[in-house]
């Protein structure tokens, strides 16, 4: 039987909290026919290889594992969408673990808004060891927007994210390997999706966590993270030449303005020892981000550089 929806997981080095993952799904969609489970393995080692078969071997569900040798986020995704045969995919990180009804829940959001992207709501959950900022960075690990399921205009991040590719003609490889290290290639991605009319909506009802690791739980991480989401409107304006020069430059005064606000409000803040400095360095750090996007600015949190 072809799968109506394939859950698509790369994963690098994180054999512990993938386990975490499958386990989760097992228990959402356990005995399903249309589903098909598939892991990409970005580490040459196949460290998440043992983890994979230990769970296909009890579960009722239809797992394939892949191995994309060369480092590099879209490397990874691609390898996967190369064994998709289904009309739908859901995209999940090895972070993350998705709690009961949530595929249930995003394909009925995606069906009833008619909706190519449909994203979910994320809770970051930090380790019991993080620092005593822990309750003001969670906030910016997370993904929220208030209100019910409904058609959105910002699409968000892939991890969380339901592809329904019926209408939609897309580029191949699907991921931009020229951005496997500075990541990027949803966005990329998700542009060419919406010039084509598809459709972004939110599912309120999907819920899921984000397990960040400890040595995520930094300031230097928070603002090299935020830096790098800044970027992303004004490089995918640079990306079209001369007809993007006038969004490239919209986005670097939105970023002057956000920076000089926000980094008022961070230096009141920090002055005064209020933890809660840590949210205006975010946004403090995307508007930077819009004004100093050219790629030999842009972080490396993939491939070669992945922790």
């Amino acid at each position: 039987m072809i799968p109506g929806l394939s859950i698509v997981i790369p994963t690098y080095k994180r054999p512990q909290g993938l386990a975490v993952l499958l386990d989760s799904i097992v228990s959402d969609v356990e005995g399903r026919s249309d589903i098909a489970v598939i892991v990409a393995d970005n580490d040459r080692e196949r460290s998440a290889e043992a983890i994979v078969e230990r769970i296909a071997a009890t579960a009722a569900l239809h797992f394939e594992y892949t191995v994309a040798p060369e480092p590099g986020v879209s490397n990874a995704r691609n390898a996967a969408m190369d064994l998709v045969r289904s009309p739908c995919v859901l995209f999940l990180d090895d972070d993350m673990e998705v709690m009961p009804g949530f595929v249930d829940a995003m394909l009925a959001t995606s069906q009833a808004l008619g909706a190519s992207l449909t994203f979910a709501p994320i809770r970051a959950v930090l380790p019991q060891d993080a620092n005593r900022l822990a309750d003001w960075l969670a906030p910016l690990f997370s993904r929220q927007i208030d209100g019910e399921s409904r058609l959105i205009e910002q699409v968000q991040g892939t991890g969380g994210c339901l592809f329904d590719m019926r209408g939609l003609t897309l580029p191949y490889p699907v991921f931009d390997p020229a951005l496997n290290e500075t990541g990027g290639e949803d966005d990329a991605l998700f542009a060419a999706i919406l010039r084509q009319g598809g459709r972004a909506a939110w599912c309120a009802e999907a819920q899921a966590m984000e397990h960040v690791p400890t040595h995520r739980t930094t300031l230097k991480y928070l603002w090299t993270r935020h830096f790098a989401y800044g970027q992303t409107p004004s490089r995918l304006a640079a990306g079209k030449g001369l007809f993007g020069a006038p969004a490239v430059m919209k986005w670097m005064a939105v970023g002057s303005v956000q920076s000089f606000v926000h980094g008022v409000a961070w230096l009141c803040l920090r002055l005064a020892g209020r933890p809660s400095h840590v949210g205006q360095l975010g946004r403090l750090a995307q508007g930077i981000g819009k004004v100093f996007w050219w790629d030999g600015l842009s972080p490396r949190f993939y491939g070669r550089s992945a922790r």
